[in-house]
C-alpha cells in the first residue's frame, strides 16, 4: 500500500532527509507553502480525494472545513512539539491520528523529519500509541 502523503512547510533544508530516506510507501508532494484556507484551493481534487496523510508545521492552520475536505485522511504530522494550530475535536469526532515530536532539536532537524516519517508509517500500520488524541 502507498500513502499520499502532502508535506507542507517544505524547507530547502529538509531535501537531505528525503534524498537519503527510502520512502518507497509514500507517494509525497511538496509544498513551500502552508495549508490553510487560501492554500487548499490551489490543490487538485485528486490530492485532495487521494491524500491519507498530511504533514505541516506550525504555520499551517488545519480548521475543521480543512480537515473535513481531505475524506481519506487518516494521521496528521505536526513536525513541532505545539498542535493548537489543529483542530483536535475534528480529528478525534473523524478518528484521524494527530502526531507531534516530543522534542524539537534545531540543530537535528533529520531526527524530526525521520520521527514524522516512522510515525506516520506505524499509524498507517495500525500503531496507535503515537496518537494524541
Amino acid at each position: 500500500m502507498v500513502c499520499k502523503m502532502l508535506f507542507f512547510d517544505y524547507k530547502e533544508s529538509d531535501r537531505l532527509f528525503f534524498e537519503k530516506s527510502d520512502l518507497s510507501l509514500f507517494d509525497i508532494k511538496f509544498f513551500k507553502n502552508s495549508l490553510n484556507k487560501k492554500t487548499i484551493k490551489d490543490l487538485s481534487p485528486e490530492d485532495i480525494e487521494q491524500t491519507t496523510a498530511l504533514s505541516v508545521f506550525t504555520p499551517s492552520l488545519l480548521s475543521e472545513q480543512i480537515i473535513n475536505k481531505f475524506p481519506n485522511l487518516r494521521v496528521i504530522s505536526t513536525r513541532s512539539k505545539e498542535y493548537k494550530h489543529i483542530d483536535l475535536k475534528s480529528c478525534l469526532e473523524r478518528n484521524i491520528a494527530v502526531l507531534n515530536v516530543e522534542t524539537v532539536d534545531k540543530s537535528n532537524e533529520f531526527h524530526v523529519l525521520q520521527s514524522s516519517i516512522k510515525a506516520i508509517t506505524g499509524v498507517l500500520c495500525g500503531c496507535k500509541e503515537n496518537r494524541i488524541v
